[in-house]
């Protein structure tokens, strides 16, 4: 198997798996189908983000010869941020997001071989740590890999549009 940073190529695909990941993996109703607007908008945001210094997304091939713009198995994103240090360490902070792995390729290691990517990818940023929202359905991979719940803080949030 072969884990290789993602590029414009491969939005489409990278589009399709953040479907999949919202329609089956979510713990609350998404249909994606209702808003014909949000592929679109998926895409261009995509874009943005690939040719970002800040951010990786990567991906796993159906077909290792087919290269970028081929069928996707999988994919991963992380993103760095810089945020005021506190006594320890520079304020690099790392977040993962939208790990979807096609049905059919499940249960074969492309999670935890896409996980591993993120994660060296993070250190070399200089993160000194990395966060990420669960699904169920992803809880063992990345329990396998060290992340718990942990700390006092509870997370919070809210809609602002």
């Amino acid at each position: 198997m072969i884990v290789r940073r993602a590029t414009p190529a491969d939005i489409p695909e990278i589009v399709r798996l953040k479907a999949l990941l919202m329609e089956t993996g979510w713990p609350w109703p998404v249909a994606v189908s209702e808003d014909e607007d949000w592929r679109r908008r998926c895409a261009e945001a995509a874009e943005v983000l690939l040719a970002r210094d800040t951010y990786a997304c990567f991906v796993v091939d159906v077909d290792p010869l087919a290269g970028e713009g081929g069928s996707l198995a999988g994919c991963v994103s992380v993103a760095v941020e810089q945020h005021l240090p506190g006594p320890r360490g520079r304020g690099l902070s790392a977040y993962l997001s939208d790990m979807s792995t096609d049905v059919p390729h499940r249960g074969r290691g492309i999670g935890t071989a896409l996980l591993d990517h993120a994660l060296a990818w993070a250190r070399e940023q200089g993160a000194g740590r990395i966060e990420l929202h669960s699904t169920e359905s992803g809880r063992r991979v990345y329990e396998r890999a060290g992340f718990e719940a942990d700390g006092p803080f509870r997370h919070l949030g809210r809609q602002l549009v």
